[in-house]
């Protein structure tokens, strides 16, 4: 397969599994209608804090994975490792314009996570772990996405490996511009970072 065939696949596939609205369907067994809850985002931290914590942890590793296997897809059809993260921003437009729920998806953040984790493996789970931490103690997924992104991006230029263990960078790049996608279209549709975001 050529560069042009790499990129609509990782494109095509990558919109696609993002699209899957994993928060609407492990929600739905409990009868909750997320548009109508919280603050209406179908999304894992929605579901977290307002439906069940056992279920919204569920629903952001399956974003997650959303975000990642389009990265891993690129890498197993031996796309050029500077493409790979095409696969990763697409599930993230589908995850916020879902074909398969009416194309009204969530903020993306999980989905962008796996992503990053796919692209700089090491790098991304320890910022992961740190992130988390940090929403543990301060009730805030902004503030935590934002510690844990310095984190991945200083990991990533310390470790001197190539991937999986470390990463070019092209990942570098564009961990930081998926970034920068993600909390400037939250920004512009209102966000503010605290408590209760």
């Amino acid at each position: 397969m050529d560069t042009a065939g790499h990129v609509i696949a990782m494109l095509i596939v990558g919109y696609l599994l993002g699209s899957i609205p994993f928060a609407k369907l492990l929600t739905m067994r409990a009868g909750v209608d997320l548009f109508e809850t919280g603050t209406g985002n179908p999304g894992s931290a929605n579901v977290f804090r307002k439906v069940d914590k056992r279920i919204g942890t569920a629903v952001f590793f399956a974003d997650g994975l959303k975000g990642s296997v389009p990265v891993l897809m690129a890498w197993a059809m031996g796309a050029p490792q500077d493409l790979w993260f095409i696969g990763g921003v697409a599930a993230v437009v589908g995850h916020w314009y879902p074909l398969f729920n009416r194309f009204k998806g969530g903020a993306g953040l999980a989905s962008g996570a796996g992503a990053v984790v796919a692209l700089m493996p090491l790098a991304g789970l320890i910022g992961l772990a740190l992130g988390m931490l940090v929403i543990a103690k301060v009730k805030s997924s902004g503030h935590g996405a934002l510690a844990g992104l310095i984190v991945i991006v200083v990991s990533a230029y310390l470790i001197d490996s190539d991937w999986p263990v470390g990463a070019e960078w092209p990942a570098m790049a564009a961990a930081i511009g998926i970034a920068i996608i993600l909390f400037g279209r939250a920004a512009a549709r209102g966000w503010k970072p605290g408590p209760k975001d």
